[in-house]
């Protein structure tokens, strides 16, 4: 359940067809049975929306303190990632997961005023939702920020603020998030193009004034060089004498070929050696971590060279010349870039950028398109190149659930049908 009412929840503004759920909090005996096929090599992530099921907060369920100590008996050495509003985090609860060990806050503050806070989240306790960070920081319980901006709503001083309260409070990063609206969004809630660069500006500016790392996403991704955007704190990678704006030349002698890649190497290797490239001089560090131990760098997410082998892997099982990748408004200048700098096959490949038509607005993700906003954007690309036929379409995996559907329940195969073609999903 949530305990808010958040004015830019997403969940307001979907059309009615779009196929989502909500579900009764979950019993002990079924999280336990859930644990059993649970990796013990990846971090228990609780409060996390990545299916159709609503996501709330949770520390609304009522045996929140059992079903945690239960993951903790199940799972001991496994780091529990918790994303709260921070609404329900009091004294007591922050020292249970103090005693739990191993557990990291994801803190959606968004506001550091009162007034801020109740417009943005609905939040009636928000003094004391505020104090959040000061507990977590006095109990050593470690916590990330997140800032949603609205400045057309708060102004762009309640932001900043917001920013540096969660700095002095210890946030071992932040993430400044601008908010997306469909097309059903109340007029006040819309806001214009110029908001994200001004943003982008703001989140520079407050870069060279704290040490916190600091995440805007979407992020302005202009090339694909591994360049490190922030340092945590206390980690191997702060210990090592690694700054933002550091480029990785390479890790273990192996030259990475994005941030992902870089940041996917360290993160899977033990106590790693890294070029470093700082102006004009190189040098080589080590980080002192074990595998799959974070490393404390902090990187914009840019793509993972292994889709572009993806792509040439179907395109040869699948044995065409003209292959034809749909993808997002936000990941087609990356995909762009990509295939030029790696893809080495025989296949001509074109890229469609494809606008979210469906829920309109702001959206610009590939997992909120759906199989009319692909249809359209078929329809176009066939009537702009009358001449050009392709054998095979890719479509963006994220768009769908594990039977190939998107969020209105409609089957990508249908496409196959229509336009005479294979498709696949990556």
């Amino acid at each position: 359940m949530c305990n808010m009412r958040c004015i830019f929840c997403s969940h307001s503004q979907n059309p009615s067809c779009v196929r989502v759920y909500r579900i009764a909090p979950r019993s002990a005996a079924e999280v336990a049975r859930t644990l059993s096929f649970m990796d013990r090599a990846y971090p228990v992530v609780i409060g996390e929306s990545v299916t159709r099921i609503i996501e709330g907060e949770p520390f609304t369920h009522p045996g929140i303190e059992d079903i945690l100590q239960l993951v903790r008996d199940r799972f001991t050495g496994t780091t529990i990632q918790i994303t709260t509003n921070g609404s329900l985090l009091d004294e007591s609860m922050v020292k249970m997961l103090k005693t739990l060990g191993k557990v990291v806050i994801n803190l959606s503050l968004n506001s550091a005023t009162e007034a801020g806070r109740a417009l943005l989240m609905g939040d009636k306790s928000a003094l004391s939702s505020i104090k959040c960070p000061i507990l977590l920081q006095e109990h050593k319980v470690p916590f990330h920020g997140s800032v949603v901006a609205m400045p057309h709503l708060v102004g762009w001083q309640d932001v900043c603020k917001t920013i540096k309260y969660l700095s002095e409070c210890g946030a071992q990063t932040i993430r400044i998030l601008l908010p997306g609206y469909s097309r059903l969004a109340p007029a006040a809630l819309q806001f214009g193009p110029s908001v994200l660069p001004e943003l982008r500006l703001l989140v520079t500016r407050l870069r060279k004034e704290l040490s916190t790392p600091l995440i805007c996403e979407p992020p302005a991704i202009q090339d694909l060089e591994p360049r490190i955007a922030g340092v945590i704190d206390g980690t191997p990678a702060g210990r090592a004498d690694i700054r933002p704006g550091d480029l990785i030349v390479s890790v273990n002698k192996v030259r990475p070929l994005t941030r992902v890649q870089a940041f996917n190497e360290i993160y899977k290797t033990a106590s790693p050696v890294l070029k470093i490239k700082r102006g004009d001089e190189q040098k080589y560090v080590r980080l002192d971590k074990n595998s799959r131990e974070r490393s404390g760098l902090v990187m914009d997410y840019d793509i993972d060279p292994d889709l572009i082998k993806d792509i040439n892997r179907v395109i040869r099982r699948r044995r065409v010349s003209k292959a034809l990748v749909l993808t997002s408004e936000l990941a087609g200048p990356v995909i762009n870039m990509a295939l030029k700098q790696f893809y080495q096959g025989a296949a001509e490949i074109r890229v469609v950028v494809v606008r979210n038509r469906f829920f309109g607005g702001s959206i610009k993700a590939a997992g909120l398109l759906t199989i009319k906003d692909f249809q359209i954007a078929l329809a176009d690309f066939f009537n702009e190149h009358p001449g050009w036929q392709p054998e095979l379409v890719l479509l963006p995996g994220l768009a769908f659930d594990h039977q190939g559907r998107d969020l209105t329940d409609l089957s990508y195969m249908d496409l196959g049908e229509k336009y005479g073609t294979v498709i696949d999903i990556l």
